[in-house]
């Protein structure tokens, strides 16, 4: 006869397997809720101790009650905490694994093998044995062993990108290799090459990005962060690229008080590291983050702690994860980067598309880069209002995380984010965000990046506003002392 089984011993290997599958969530929860840190100590203390004091009450009345109905209560408790758990669990290392993949080592450099259109050059091969020149720059060495790998050609250095389209509508190389920062720039500033030109071959180059080593305690200390704005679409690690957007936030944890400081894109200044002429601010973009942040040191004194390195794809993504944002325009226009997106003079609901066109208009207005950096401050500042003054953090928590995955890239380190956000989450402060900007006049004037073949449009600098934008600065920063 078979044995009926032992009623009470399943039930007691089912009371084990749902005791230790709450402790494994609850251990796994520890681990990752301490990795991250960003729950401020006192939350700690309640949290575990409601929790641990919940737990227990659960483990004796499934330890020691013989009712059947109280024990099924207690295992479904448990299971439900133990699920609670798993979830916050996932939240958590999301957030850890989306810092983490901010803070890369490395941006990619996209190259692009540029012949005439007319030439009956179509691939790689087809330039075997001819002249192919490009830049006599830190990565020459990187270009030669990728063109090494295809054929045998004849090298042609240049120290000047300006002289490589020249040579090749002149006939002069076969083909010229430029990385995709400078062939934007060739199309946008050199006229008819984008309509003369082909590219018949692309690959790409694995470089260092800059690392800050800043030691600045940002819940006690002053400090500021440089958001550069790159003009170009894509995974912000894969592209170098003007930088449009130029805002210095100058952040002073003590009173709460954070100031935005503009520079126009066309700001005629001395690019760090350079000699003779001047350039475009958004130009430095094209050389790597560090160009810019050293350029922008040097133009205002001041020491910039972390970088934020955004593009296109970052506002659209935030903005519309957050449901939008609310922005009062002084004027009616139709916007000129995106002729769907009209601007209504009031107040404004924008989605990310239209947040973008909004933030990058200037034909519209008669002072032209000054309005659009005011513009880009507004946009910066209904971002952080709609984030820190209502319940889209939390509710949109996971889709602003995945929405921003890939698109920004910083230099800001983990624990220092994680510091900042438990401070925030501690103190609820509220923050006080004012704008300024410095100013100038409209001129034509001949680029280090270009040279002297071709007159561009810049913004030469007054100074008086420089030294006003210095002077509040240093008031903001020496706040609370």
């Amino acid at each position: 006869m078979e044995k009926k089984p032992n009623r009470k011993k399943s039930i007691c290997i089912v009371s084990i397997i749902v005791i230790l599958f709450c402790l494994l969530s609850l251990s796994f929860f520890s681990y990752n809720i301490f990795k991250i840190n960003i729950v401020p100590t006192k939350y700690l203390i309640i949290g575990y101790g409601g929790l641990l004091l919940i737990l227990l009450i659960l483990l004796w009345i499934v330890l020691s009650k013989k009712n059947k109905l109280i024990k099924s209560i207690a295992f479904f408790i448990m299971t439900i905490m133990s699920l609670g758990l798993g979830y916050a669990t996932y939240y958590l290392n999301h957030t850890y694994h989306f810092l983490n993949n901010a803070q890369t080592g490395y941006d990619t450099l996209a190259y692009s093998v540029v012949v005439l259109k007319n030439s009956a050059y179509d691939d790689i091969h087809a330039l075997k044995n001819r002249i192919i020149s490009y830049l006599d720059d830190g990565y020459k060495e990187d270009v030669q062993k990728e063109l090494s790998a295809k054929i045998t050609y004849t090298e042609s250095l240049s120290s000047d990108f300006s002289t490589l389209p020249e040579l090749l509508l002149h006939s002069q190389v076969d083909s010229i290799v430029l990385e995709d920062s400078y062939l934007t720039l060739a199309y946008e500033e050199i006229e008819g090459f984008e309509e003369n030109t082909k590219t018949i071959y692309t690959f790409e180059v694995r470089v260092k990005s800059h690392k800050e080593e800043s030691t600045v305690n940002v819940i006690e200390e002053p400090f500021i962060l440089y958001i550069s704005g790159i003009d170009q679409y894509g995974n912000v690690n894969s592209v170098r690229g003007r930088s449009d957007v130029n805002q210095l936030v100058v952040v002073n944890p003590k009173t709460h008080h954070i100031l935005l400081v503009n520079t126009p894109r066309d700001y005629y200044v001395q690019l760090a590291g350079t000699t003779g002429l001047k350039d475009k601010l958004t130009h430095a973009g094209i050389y790597g983050i560090d160009k810019s942040i050293q350029t922008l040191e040097n133009l205002y004194d001041i020491d910039i702690h972390y970088y934020l390195r955004v593009n296109f794809n970052t506002l659209i993504q935030v903005v519309d994860v957050i449901g939008g944002i609310d922005i009062y325009s002084d004027s009616s226009f139709t916007c000129w980067t995106n002729r769907k997106v009209h601007v209504e003079k009031g107040w404004n609901h924008f989605n990310g598309e239209q947040a973008l066109a909004y933030a990058r208009e200037r034909h519209a207005y008669l002072t032209g880069d000054h309005h659009r950096g005011a513009n880009q401050q507004q946009v910066i500042t209904a971002i952080i209002d709609k984030v820190t003054k209502s319940s889209v953090l939390i509710s949109k928590y996971n889709s602003i995380l995945n929405a921003l995955d890939g698109s920004f890239q910083t230099d800001v380190p983990i624990e220092t984010i994680t510091s900042f956000i438990k401070y925030q989450i501690d103190k609820i402060p509220t923050w006080t965000v004012e704008s300024i900007a410095v100013t100038g006049y409209n001129s034509m004037n001949y680029t280090y990046s270009m040279g002297t073949r071709y007159q561009l449009y810049v913004m030469e600098p007054d100074y008086d506003s420089i030294e006003n934008v210095k002077k509040r600065m240093n008031e903001v920063l020496l706040e609370g002392n």
